[in-house]
């Protein structure tokens, strides 16, 4: 949008007003017709113009390991021993994103696949009470290669 063609909206806006006024109509009904046409004036200007920019999602490339870090008040400081709320969390975000790749979580026949997608034994471990964080930083990180390389 450039200033001249809202100049041009705003000269068809009054010009429109004055004439429908000196036609006989009344001024605030004049004045809603001239408004309604210079809007009509602006919309058509903004077709022609040129698209925004689309812009990208740069937190979620420049946040690698974030998923990690932001959980990470729920590990046990001696033991780092995940949480019930930070498996329970980290098995959703891989359960969804094993689901983009086509595995599904809960079909016994596809436990080979789950392994090599995110780890051998890390699902069971993440649905114990023995997941550590090494195991989910291991299986984020072969995750996220995994999404990587279907892009």
């Amino acid at each position: 949008m450039t200033v001249g063609r809202l100049m041009g909206a705003a000269i068809t806006t009054a010009a429109t007003t004055v004439a429908l006024w000196v036609l006989g109509l009344e001024a605030l009904f004049a004045l809603s017709a001239g408004v309604l046409i210079g809007t009509i004036v602006i919309a058509a200007s903004l077709r022609d113009s040129e698209a925004a920019p689309e812009l990208q999602d740069e937190t979620t490339a420049a946040w690698r390991g974030s998923a990690v870090s932001r959980l990470a008040w729920g590990f046990n400081p001696r033991t780092d021993v995940a949480g019930e709320i930070v498996a329970r969390r980290v098995r959703a975000l891989l359960r969804r994103r094993l689901e983009r790749l086509g595995i599904d979580i809960d079909d016994p026949a596809q436990t080979g696949r789950v392994d090599a997608a995110i780890g051998d034994g890390i699902w069971d471990r993440l649905c114990t009470r023995t997941a550590t964080r090494a195991d989910i930083e291991h299986a984020l990180d072969r995750i996220e290669r995994r999404d990587g390389d279907r892009s």
